[in-house]
Formats: C-alpha cells, sequence, structure tokens
C-alpha cells in the first residue's frame, strides 16, 4: 500500500530499508511494525465476527469534482490520484470525515486467476483487490496521519470475473495501455465515476478491523472496511493489469502480501448472518473457466430440462 503512496517503485522507509513483493520475509528487518500484532490483511471469516449495529452504511461525498485524474504506474501497482476530490464519511458513529487520497490494485499473474486479493474471504481469494486510501481530517496531509494510531482508513474491495466487462472500471482499463512502464502516467477519461464503481449500497455491508500498512513499513494505523459484496470485472479487463511492468521491465505480478494472524483482534461486521453463507456457496459453486460463472437462474433452467428429458 505504502507504494503507491510515495510514488515510488522502490520505497525507502524511515530505516534506510529497501523491499519488494520477491523478499517479503525480509520485510520485517528494518522494519519492526511489519513483526507486529496488528497487521493486514487477514483471512475474514463469520464465525470469529461479531455483528456490530453501531456500523452504519459508509459513503463518498464528493467535495471537488475532478477536472483531471491521473493514473500512474508505480512499479509496484496503479494509482489513481484522488487529493481533495472526495471525502469518507461515517466511518464510525461521530467521527470526523476521512480524506480520499488515492486508489489503487492488487493482482496475482496470468497463470492463476484465482489468487490477486489481499484478504481473503472464508479462506477464498478473489483474482483483484481494489484499496481506497483516505485520511483522517484531522491532519493536514497522509505522511502525518499514517504514523498515527487511526489515521488512516482504508476501503477495501473485492473484484470477481463475469462473462460482461464492467463498464465504471474500463476507464481505468483503457489508460493502463498508456503506462506500460514504471512511471509512466496518463489522464483517466471523466466519464470515471469512483462512487458508481463502488456502489452505494454494497458500502453497508462490510467487515472492519484495525490492522495494518500491507507494505512496509507497515504502519498500524489503519481503519479496515473491507466490502463484503464483490465488484464484477471481465477477464479482458482483469488481464490489462498484467501487461504492465516493473522497473527491470518486468511483469508487475502477484502485488499481495500473505494474510497475517489476527491474534488477539476482534472482527466485526456491519451485517446480520441472513443469506450471507448461501451467497457465497452459490458464487464459489457458479464458477468455471477463468472464474466466468453462470447465473443461478441458468443452473435452475438447466436442471429443469433434465427433468423433462427424464420424464419424456
Amino acid at each position: 500500500m505504502l507504494t503507491t503512496l510515495l510514488f515510488m517503485p522502490i520505497i525507502i522507509d524511515a530505516s534506510g530499508g529497501i523491499w519488494s513483493y520477491e523478499n517479503i520475509k525480509q520485510w520485517r528487518r528494518g522494519n519492526r511494525y511489519c513483526a507486529g500484532n496488528l497487521q493486514s490483511p487477514i483471512d475474514l471469516r463469520f464465525n470469529i465476527s461479531t455483528f456490530d449495529s453501531r456500523l452504519k452504511q459508509i459513503y463518498l461525498e464528493e467535495r471537488h469534482p475532478p477536472e483531471k485524474v491521473e493514473l500512474i504506474n508505480s512499479g509496484h501497482t496503479v494509482q489513481l490520484n484522488l487529493k481533495n476530490h472526495f471525502v469518507l464519511k461515517n466511518i464510525a458513529p461521530g467521527s470526523e470525515d476521512f480524506k480520499v487520497e488515492q486508489i489503487h490494485f492488487h493482482w496475482g499473474h496470468a497463470n492463476n486467476d484465482n489468487n490477486g486479493s489481499e484478504h481473503l474471504l472464508e479462506g477464498q481469494a478473489y483474482p483483484l483487490e481494489m484499496h481506497m486510501v483516505t485520511y483522517s481530517s484531522w491532519y493536514s496531509n497522509i505522511r502525518d496521519a499514517m504514523t498515527n494510531t487511526r489515521g488512516l482508513a482504508v476501503v477495501g474491495v473485492f473484484f470477481e470475473l463475469s462473462e460482461e466487462p464492467n463498464p465504471f472500471l474500463q476507464p481505468i482499463v483503457d489508460a493502463l495501455a498508456h503506462i506500460r512502464s514504471e512511471h509512466q502516467q496518463t489522464p483517466v477519461r471523466k466519464e470515471f465515476n469512483l462512487k458508481a464503481l463502488i456502489g452505494e449500497d454494497r458500502m453497508a455491508r462490510y467487515y472492519r478491523y484495525d490492522g495494518s500498512l500491507t507494505t512496509p513499513p507497515c504502519y498500524e494505523s489503519v481503519i479496515w472496511s473491507v466490502l463484503l459484496d464483490p465488484v464484477q470485472l471481465s477477464f479482458q479487463q482483469l488481464h490489462a493489469f498484467r501487461y504492465l511492468h516493473d522497473a527491470k521491465a518486468h511483469l508487475i505480478t502477484n502485488t499481495y502480501r500473505p494474510v497475517q494472524k489476527i491474534g488477539t483482534r476482534k472482527l466485526f461486521r456491519s451485517f446480520h448472518s441472513q443469506n450471507i453463507h448461501e451467497d457465497k456457496i452459490i458464487r464459489i459453486s457458479m464458477k468455471e473457466n477463468h472464474g466466468q460463472s453462470l447465473t443461478y437462474n441458468m443452473k435452475s433452467i438447466a436442471i429443469f430440462i433434465c427433468l423433462l428429458t427424464i420424464t419424456q
């Protein structure tokens, strides 16, 4: 995550260390927080979570319509800068607003369409995860906020494969072709709508826990809200992320940290138990090649046709 915050392909933290996704086990050397007890990501499991009635629907409020937003290849990920355009509201009862700084993405590699997300849901990864990074309005900038307890709030959004492309994601996908190399940047079409991409209703059901940045220096300053319901994207849209290159002209792949132990932390959820496991079972059973799925209605029709054949 800090990759995108500092706009640098190789991050040099306060202790002078460097990191990459190829040496994750070495992160804790020189970055003491990476060995802490409040690390992210985690495996989000219903049976260890607690419903919290105080968690209400979070939402975005537009402050200044973005005239021009730039998509950047940082060498580790792609980042869309949104500073001063939105605030995130209702993180907690009576809490301050959180200013949206940017969004960025995590994905896997071309030989595996199942992995790519940082968080897991009931032990399952998704092929893509988007992070919307915000910081408390109590601080003048994100650098000051990230070193303070609960100074950051990040919304995690899962993406699952679908047969149809997602039109709300397409402006970003189109821009990816212009930033294949590290440090390249390009404007994103004005049609891009962050609120429409995430979906207002989707922000009512989420898991909540206290965690960290998912890259060094792994500051444990993040209020995490990971949305339960995934957004859709097509295989072609996912594949566009896999053409990006890092500083060594290598393809950027596996940009995710393995899940960390939840330890003594509490995992909360904003939703009741109704239908959650049924939804999960249906989603898993519908996955086919490249993670594409048949609809539940199509499966029902197939069963009905078989029954008709038997009775004839």
